[in-house]
C-alpha cells in the first residue's frame, strides 16, 4: 500500500480502533470462528470487550488452516479491513529443528547460520506466520539460567556477528519490503535480560553503564543495524527501573541512539508486572509507563486495552498511541499484508516443509556445533570392523533431543535418532544399545500427553536392573559409547538451576563404567554449561552434542566416525563448581592477579579451595587434524588494520577450522578485559595443506564507551593475539 493510503487509513481510526491495534492475544483464545472465547477474555480482566475483530496481533498459532480461518474471519467482519499480525515463538526452526543457539554460535559459521534461519523463515512463512520471536540476543554468563540455551553465549563478537546472521536469513539482506519466504525478527530481550541476579529467572540486573555499552547492548545494535523489523522488551529490572517500563532504555538507547523505528512489543504481561515490580501503582499507570517508553503492543494483558482510552485525552500520550500505531500499521504494510492478507497460507502443502534440502542444512550445522572436549586417540570410530560398541545411555534411542523451545512447532517423531544414524554406519552386530538410566523419573508431569511420551521413550525401569543390564554389555564390548546429560525440560525458559552436576544415577553409572577399565566416549546433551569436574577424567573422549535438533543422530554419527571433521569451540564456559560463576574469559585485571602480582601468594585474587579457571573455557574445542599458524605482518591506514598469517594442516585429516584473533589487555581510562575475541575466519583446510590468510580489523574495534555512553579512542601500543585451537601467538602492533 502506498503511504498516502496508508495515512488515510491511519486518519479513519477511532481511538478505540487505535487501542485495539496495540493488543496482542495468544490465539488459542480463538475459536475454530475466528471469535474470541468469552472465559479467558473475563480472565484477562478488560473492562469493556473490546472488538477482537480489530486486535493487532495474535501469537503461537502455527496452525495454517485455522490461521486461514481466523485471518478470513477478522476481515469479514472489521469495518476497516486490518490484516490480523501472526506472530510465534520460532526460536531455532519451524518444522525442521536446528541445534540449539548456544550449539550454532560455537560453528562460526556465520553463512551456515544464516541459511538455516532462512530455512526456518521459508517454512515459517508457508504456515502463514509474519513474525518470529527471535533471535535471543541477551549476552549470558551464568550457566545458572536456563535461558543459555537460546543465546548465542558469553562473548560479544560472536553474539554480534549470529545477530547479523539470523536476521538478515529471516528478513533478507536490506530489503525495505519482507519478500516472500521471509518472516519479520524479533529480537530479545532489551535490554541485558542474560545477567539476572543469582541466575535466577526474571530476577534483576545490575551493571554499570561502561559494562552495558560495551557489551550487554552491542548484540542488541547489531542486529538494529541490520534492520530487524521488531523488539522485545525484557521482564527485568535494570538498575532498578524495569526494561518495559524504561523510558532511557527503550526511547533515549534504542530509538535515538541505535536508531530503532520498528515495532516494540512487551514481553508476556511484562506491562501488567509493572505493577508487581512496584514501579506503577495501579494498571493505569503502568499503561502510562509503558506508553511513553515507546512500547507499541501489550502481549496478553488488557492494561493498555483498558487504561489507553482515559490517558490519550491528554495530547502527550495520544501522540504516543498515534506513534505506536503507525508503526504496527507500517509493519503489516511491509509485510505486504494490505494486499495479501493470506501472506503464505495459500502455498501450504506444496512439500517445502523439513525437506532434504533443509535436512542437509540441519545435519551440516550439527557436525559443525559438537565441541570435541577431549579425544586421546580414540575417535574416530572405524564402521565395517571388528570393534564392538555398547552404546549405553537414553539419549541413543530419544526423540527428545530437540530442546525446550522447539514443542513449539516442531514434532519428537521427525528425529532422526543418534540409533538410527549409527546403524546406517556400522554392522548391527558391532553394536549393542542399552539405556542405562531412566531419562525421566515419570511421565506424568507431562499430562495428558504422558503416553506420547512413554510410546516415544519406553517405559520407565527399575533403575538398578538398567544398571545392571549396562553394564553386562560394556563387558562384552571394546568401546563405551556413553550418552548423559540434561533433559530438555532442565533447560530453558523457568529452568534456573543451583546444581549444575550431572544427576546422581548418571555419575553413578559413569564410575561403574570405568571400572572396567574400557575406553569410554562421552556424547553429552545439555542446553547449557555443566559441571562436570567429578566425571570428566573418566571419559577418553568427551563430544558435547548440545540439543541437536531433528537432525542430531546423523550429524553426531557423522562425527564419530570421522565422515565430518569437530571443528566448533565452546561459546560459554563450562565451569569447574557453581562457586566460581559468573566465569568467562573477557574478564578484567584486578590490582592483584594471580599470576603476575608482586603480593604474596594469599594476598591475590583467588580462591583458596578451588581455581580460578574454568574446567572447560570459552573457544575451547578440538579437531581430528592438527592445525598450526603463524603472523606473517600487519599493515595500518586511517580505516583499518590489515593483518595476514599463515595456516597449515600437519595432518592426514581434512577440515574445517576457525582461527581466532583477540585483542589484548591495554592501558585505557575505562579498564579493558584482559583478552576480546574481535575477529575469526571459517575455512576448510586439506590434509596437509597450507594457506595465507588476510583479516581485516576496523579501528573502531580498538574505541570503547564510557560511563556516559560516550566513545574514546587512545592511540599506541596494542597486542593481537592469534589463537589456532588453543595454541596462541602475539603481533604487538602501534594504531594512531
Amino acid at each position: 500500500m502506498e503511504e498516502q493510503k496508508l495515512k488515510e487509513l491511519f486518519d479513519s481510526l477511532s481511538i478505540d480502533d487505535k487501542v485495539s491495534q496495540t493488543i496482542q492475544l495468544n490465539g488459542d483464545l480463538f475459536v475454530e470462528s475466528g471469535v474470541m472465547t468469552t472465559g479467558p477474555v473475563k480472565d484477562l480482566g478488560f473492562k469493556k470487550e473490546p472488538n477482537f475483530y480489530e486486535i493487532g496481533s495474535i501469537y503461537n498459532v502455527n496452525d495454517y488452516q485455522k490461521l486461514y480461518q481466523i485471518q478470513k474471519d477478522v476481515l469479514t467482519n472489521s469495518s476497516h479491513k486490518i490484516p490480523l499480525l501472526f506472530m510465534s515463538d520460532i526460536i531455532y526452526g519451524f518444522r525442521t529443528i536446528f541445534p540449539i543457539p548456544l550449539a550454532q554460535a560455537g560453528s562460526y559459521d556465520f553463512d551456515l547460520i544464516q541459511q538455516a534461519a532462512e530455512v526456518s523463515a521459508k517454512e515459517s512463512y508457508l504456515n502463514g506466520i509474519h513474525v518470529v520471536f527471535s533471535p535471543m540476543l541477551d549476552l549470558v554468563r551464568d550457566p545458572r539460567w536456563g535461558r543459555v540455551m537460546e543465546s548465542p553465549g558469553e562473548d560479544v563478537y560472536t553474539s554480534k556477528q549470529f545477530a547479523k546472521s539470523v536476521v538478515n536469513g529471516y528478513q533478507g539482506e536490506k530489503e525495505m519490503y519482507l519478500k516472500e519466504n521471509h518472516v519479520a525478527a524479533c529480537i530479545k530481550h532489551f535490554a541485558a535480560y542474560g545477567a539476572p541476579e543469582s541466575g535466577r529467572e526474571y530476577n534483576q540486573v545490575e551493571l554499570s553503564n561502561q559494562k552495558l555499552f560495551n557489551e550487554y547492548l552491542q548484540p542488541y545494535q547489531a542486529a538494529v543495524e541490520a534492520n530487524c523489523e521488531l523488539v522485545m522488551t525484557a521482564f527485568n529490572l535494570l538498575n532498578g527501573v524495569p526494561a518495559t517500563g524504561n523510558q532511557w532504555l527503550n526511547q533515549t538507547i534504542l530509538r535515538e541512539r541505535f536508531g530503532f523505528n520498528g515495532v516494540l512489543v512487551s514481553d508476556y504481561a511484562a506491562i501488567a508486572e509493572l505493577e508487581t515490580h512496584g514501579f506503577a501503582k495501579d494498571s493505569e499507570d503502568a499503561a502510562k509507563k509503558a506508553l511513553l517508553a515507546g512500547v507499541d503492543l501489550d502481549m496478553m494483558t488488557a492494561t493498555y486495552a483498558n487504561g489507553l482510552p482515559e490517558l490519550v485525552k491528554k495530547s502527550e500520550f495520544a501522540k504516543r498511541l498515534d506513534e505506536a500505531v503507525w508503526r504496527i500499521l507500517v509493519l503489516k504494510n511491509k509485510l505486504g499484508l494490505f494486499e495479501d492478507p493470506f501472506r503464505g497460507l495459500t502455498q501450504v502443502n506444496t512439500g517445502e516443509i523439513l525437506t532434504q534440502e533443509a535436512k542437509d542444512i540441519a545435519t551440516q550445522l550439527v557436525e559443525k556445533s559438537c565441541v570435541l572436549l577431549k579425544n586421546k586417540s580414540l575417535l574416530p570410530l572405524k564402521p565395517k570392523s571388528n570393534q564392538k560398541i555398547a552404546v549405553v545411555g537414553p539419549y541413543a534411542d530419544s526423540h527428545f533431543t530437540l530442546g525446550f523451545w522447539a514443542s513449539v512447532s516442531g514434532k519428537s517423531s521427525d528425529v532422526f535418532t543418534l540409533k538410527a544414524g549409527l546403524l546406517e554406519q556400522f554392522d548391527e552386530e558391532q553394536l549393542f544399545f542399552t539405556r542405562g538410566f531412566n531419562l525421566y523419573e515419570s511421565y506424568e508431569q507431562f499430562g495428558p500427553l504422558k503416553a506420547g511420551f512413554e510410546q516415544l521413550n519406553g517405559p520407565i525401569e527399575e533403575e538398578s536392573f538398567l544398571l545392571q543390564q549396562a553394564i553386562e554389555q560394556a563387558e562384552a564390548a571394546d568401546v563405551i559409547l556413553l550418552t548423559i546429560g540434561e533433559q530438555f525440560l532442565e533447560s530453558g525458559e523457568g529452568a534456573s538451576k543451583t546444581n549444575l552436576q550431572l544427576p546422581e544415577k548418571q555419575i553413578r553409572l559413569i564410575k561403574e563404567l570405568a571400572e572396567l577399565n574400557k575406553p569410554i566416549i562421552g556424547l553429552l546433551y545439555t542446553g547449557r554449561p555443566l559441571v562436570l569436574t567429578e566425571v570428566e577424567k573418566y571419559f577418553d573422549s568427551l563430544l558435547v552434542v548440545w540439543f541437536p535438533g531433528v537432525m542430531g543422530g546423523k550429524g553426531i554419527t557423522n562425527l564419530l566416525t570421522g565422515r565430518a571433521n569437530p571443528s566448533a569451540r565452546l561459546t560459554m564456559s563450562f565451569p569447574k563448581n557453581e562457586g566460581q560463576i559468573p566465569v568467562y574469559y573477557a574478564q578484567t585485571s584486578t590490582g592483584r592477579p594471580l599470576a603476575d602480582s608482586t603480593h604474596s601468594e594469599r594476598f591475590v585474587s583467588k580462591y583458596i579451595d578451588a581455581p580460578n579457571e574454568p574446567l572447560f573455557s570459552f573457544g575451547t574445542g578440538l579437531s581430528y587434524a592438527t592445525f598450526a599458524g603463524h603472523w606473517q605482518s600487519a599493515k595500518g591506514n586511517e580505516e583499518m588494520i590489515r593483518c595476514s598469517y599463515e595456516l597449515k594442516n600437519r595432518s592426514e585429516h581434512d577440515g574445517w577450522i576457525t582461527p581466532q584473533i583477540y585483542l589484548l589487555n591495554y592501558s585505557a581510562e575505562i579498564v579493558q578485559p584482559i583478552k576480546r575475541l574481535i575477529a575469526t575466519q571459517h575455512f576448510f583446510l586439506k590434509a596437509n595443506e597450507q594457506k595465507v590468510m588476510t583479516v581485516e580489523i576496523p579501528k573502531t574495534v580498538f574505541t570503547y564507551f564510557d560511563n556516559q555512553g560516550d566513545l574514546h579512542f587512545d592511540a599506541g601500543e596494542y597486542v593481537l593475539q592469534l589463537d589456532i585451537l588453543g595454541k596462541q601467538e602475539n603481533l604487538p602492533i602501534k594504531i594512531s
